[in-house]
């Protein structure tokens, strides 16, 4: 076995990219991170700048190797799924990129999902049928800007646009591609189907590659800008959510890894393709015999920045931190002090958690959020809990469905924003019934890049090999008689959903009604 490297970890994310260096004793020697902001110009979208995105991804590279003695001679790539962006014969950008979070494309979701031919397409790319998808954003801008759409020479994707900018070549792993509804699980290619019904071409689509690829030569130029080694091997890398698991050690099948961060995501592995009946949960690629199965919640820690900004008054402990990107320590432990004078169950108090509507296991935009229950005697510290618990039945009901898919579940680790909160981490071992491996790091993706990387250059045996290196902190165990009363409750929650399923729709036609006044 050789020795291992160090590896050049760049994670480019929906709000920031990080880049790290890691040594080949898995030790983060460096880390650096630039940020850059969601654009919201109107509603239903979220967008950023694509020169923006690459400015901060050279600048962080810059960062982390100005004060590093030696420039590792292997660079990894993660990046966030579901992105989009038009490229012309200019290879120029002629849209912003549009993430994930973008919710325009709800009315060709809704129509998609509702035909025979959503079903098929799922189960053929695993991508659940939602506005986050880019083969729906791509039909939004076939019936919206017919001009931007016959104009496109190509629609490339947040990998694609870091790819072209070190390599020159429009091109997209696997793990990325397989996130965007064009890909076919099977035949490894980009699926004809999908592509005859958004309008698209396989030339319109970068050109498919492994995840464990060693790509070509960066451009010369951009090797002195960035300060790195002109013989550097780029590992073409995968998507953060698959690196996430490889980064926690959840790559044996009946391991989880459960992350809460501004939103949740709840991700097995498995060893060939796993496709839910009803298109409840996602399945992607991470290379030949691993994919990733499971389902992401739209509403975790935002919900509770949200709490912060209209029930805390000015001048108490947490003052200023709503508009920090994460929830800080200072605000887990100002929320612990009053959330652990309430009972299991918050006194009746129900929140549904889908203020932002809800991707797992719905896949619906029109969802909102709800509190049922309310009266007098509750409390700020209620609706704290309340919202915790609703948020951690949210994660159950995608933990049953996976368990359903893929069999018992013999380990959960945590990782998130979350796991900073006792109180937050209590109530979910106790609502899973399941004891929860904490992380002693909180790298998560960037250092799933790195094990990739270490696989695809032969210095790590397999990826089954990322569980032995990395270590659980500590377990927070599930407590009996908890668990009994969360049962109970997750049964009233699951009820509550189905009764506020009708009101959804009317309550956003009555909303929207509003507007024009």
């Amino acid at each position: 076995m050789k020795q291992r490297e160090s590896i050049l970890s760049v994670d480019v994310g929906t709000s920031s990219v990080k880049v790290a260096i890691f040594n080949g004793e898995v030790e983060l020697v460096r880390e650096s991170s630039i940020s850059y902001p969601l654009l919201q110009t109107q509603s239903g979208f979220a967008e950023q700048d694509p020169q923006r995105i690459l400015e901060a991804f050279h600048q962080a590279i810059q960062q982390v190797l100005s004060g590093s003695a030696n420039c590792p001679n292997v660079m990894v790539l993660s990046t966030a799924m579901h992105s989009l962006v038009a490229i012309d014969e200019f290879n120029k950008p002629i849209t912003q990129l549009v993430t994930w979070a973008d919710q325009r494309a709800e009315g060709q979701a809704r129509q998609l999902r509702s035909s025979s031919q959503g079903n098929s397409l799922y189960q053929r790319t695993g991508t659940p049928i939602h506005a986050m998808s880019p083969l729906l954003k791509l039909a939004w801008f076939r019936d919206n800007e017919p001009e931007i759409f016959e104009r496109a020479k190509l629609w490339a994707d947040l990998k694609s646009l870091i790819l072209f900018d070190l390599l020159g070549e429009w091109l997209i792993d696997e793990s990325l591609a397989s996130a965007t509804g064009l890909y076919n699980l099977l035949t490894r290619d980009w699926d004809q189907e999908a592509m005859r019904w958004c309008g698209v071409t396989h030339e319109q689509l970068p050109r498919l590659v492994r995840t464990t690829n060693i790509l070509g030569c960066i451009r010369p130029e951009l090797t002195d800008q960035l300060g790195i080694a002109e013989n550097i091997r780029v590992v073409a890398g995968a998507s953060d959510g698959a690196l996430a698991n490889l980064g926690v050690g959840a790559v044996y099948p009946g391991s989880l890894a459960i992350s809460i961060g501004t939103s949740g995501a709840v991700r097995g592995m498995v060893n060939e393709p796993k496709l839910d009946p009803h298109g409840r949960l996602f399945c992607y690629h991470v290379d030949k015999s691993h994919y990733i199965v499971g389902g992401p919640i739209n509403n975790g820690g935002i919900l509770l920045r949200w709490l912060q900004g209209i029930l805390l008054e000015r001048g108490e402990p947490s003052e200023g931190l709503v508009s920090e990107s994460k929830l800080t320590r200072t605000f887990y432990e100002v929320m612990s002090q009053g959330v652990n004078k309430v009972a299991p169950g918050s006194d009746g108090l129900f929140c549904l958690p889908y203020l932002t509507g809800e991707r797992a296991p719905f896949w619906r935009e029109d969802l909102s959020g709800s509190f049922w229950g309310l009266k007098l005697n509750h409390n700020r510290d209620h609706l704290v809990r309340a919202v915790l618990e609703g948020i951690c039945y949210q994660l159950n009901s995608v933990v049953e469905l996976l368990t359903d898919l893929t069999g018992p579940v013999s380990e959960i680790r945590a990782t998130g924003g979350f796991t900073k909160s006792e109180v937050w981490l209590k109530i979910l071992a106790d609502v899973l019934g399941k004891s929860l491996g904490v992380l002693e790091h909180a790298q998560g993706s960037a250092l799933g890049g790195a094990f990739l990387a270490w696989y695809a250059l032969g210095q790590i045996n397999s990826l089954e090999e990322c569980a032995e290196l990395v270590p659980i902190a500590h377990v927070e165990r599930p407590d009996e008689a908890r668990i009994v009363r969360y049962q109970d409750g997750y049964k009233l929650f699951k009820e509550l959903v189905i009764l506020g399923d009708k009101a959804y729709l009317k309550l956003q036609e009555f909303a929207q009604k509003g507007e024009s006044l």
